[in-house]
């Protein structure tokens, strides 16, 4: 198949310009390990480290020669690079193994999420694909917001999705957000992306989208927001015909909307009485329960809409 045969019937997004055409090579399925992108990061440190330690060695006699503290400043350097990035890679790769934040775990992630493109430059060179390496990181990225304590602000879930969903997978996504009570919003690209994002506030995001827009989107939003990206499945190549994993969409709902459910409990609960007990109030069953058990969630009917409004493109 031609690219221009291939091409005709879709317009691509901005990410994929210059995509061949060939269906056959591209990487439509991909689902690499959260540790991938951790371990070449670790890799591609200690090649720009050692380079470093070999220039110092190879200088270290001239700078010497001027004075010995010039030496001294060089080794203590390197040194505090090492210390530096031995502990921020070691707080994320904790966090990853112990499904729960440790200090600054969260900081290191966002740090290393930022120097995608340099470990892309990297590591094209070695076979790693850039589709590969941004799974590997969407992975870590969904496994380190799970783990995180952060609440949703608002109880508002913002769920992102392309164009280039076939109409079964539309349906289906459109249905369960309904359900759920979320905002929907479908981003022809990444700029009415982040103009939603913007004008909606939401307290969380779902985004669904490639693997190369999810990276683009983990990095202008997941230090503020927490998002949960799912990768879409491109049978058919990029930006067209496009579908997901619906029960992951599933999960990634449900576990934003526990964390608004909590937030909401504890911003809803009274303070104690004078003798230190929970308050509690009656229903409409003559049932005696207390003002958090009362609203949480799952225990009364709400209107599906608590979590804010479908809305569509």
């Amino acid at each position: 198949m031609s690219f221009e045969s291939n091409l005709k019937d879709r317009k691509l997004g901005h990410e994929w310009h210059g995509w061949d055409g060939n269906i056959e090579a591209h990487e439509g399925f991909i689902n690499e390990s959260k540790w991938l992108y951790l371990i070449i990061i670790l890799s591609v440190f200690a090649v720009i480290y050692l380079l470093l330690c070999l220039a110092a060695w190879a200088i270290h006699p001239l700078v010497a020669a001027h004075h010995w503290l010039w030496g001294a400043v060089i080794a203590g350097g390197l040194m505090m690079v090492l210390v530096i990035f031995v502990f921020f890679w070691g707080s994320a790769a904790c966090a990853l193994w112990l499904k729960r934040p440790v200090w600054l775990s969260e900081y290191a992630a966002q740090r290393f999420i930022r120097t995608f493109g340099i470990i892309v430059f990297f590591t094209e060179k070695t076979g790693l694909s850039r589709d590969r390496l941004g799974s590997s990181l969407i992975a870590m990225n969904n496994e380190l917001t799970r783990a995180a304590p952060r609440r949703i602000r608002n109880g508002r879930i913002l769920c992102l999705a392309p164009r280039c969903l076939d109409r079964d997978t539309f349906a289906l996504i459109q249905e369960m957000t309904r359900e759920h009570g979320c905002d929907f919003f479908i981003a022809p690209n990444g700029v009415q992306a982040r103009q939603r994002v913007a004008g909606t506030r939401p307290g969380a995001i779902i985004a669904i989208a490639c693997e190369r827009d999810l990276v683009t989107g983990i990095r202008d939003a997941g230090e503020h927001i927490p998002v949960i990206a799912i990768p879409n499945k491109r049978p058919a190549g990029p930006c067209k015909g496009a579908t997901i994993d619906i029960a992951a969409l599933r999960c990634a709902i449900e576990f934003f909307k526990e964390r608004a459910c909590g937030a909401r409990d504890t911003e809803n609960t009274p303070p104690p009485d004078k003798h230190g007990q929970a308050r509690t109030s009656t229903d409409d069953h003559g049932q005696t329960r207390t003002k958090n058990e009362a609203a949480a969630c799952g225990r009364t009917r709400t209107n599906k809409y608590d979590f804010g409004i479908m809305r569509h493109a």
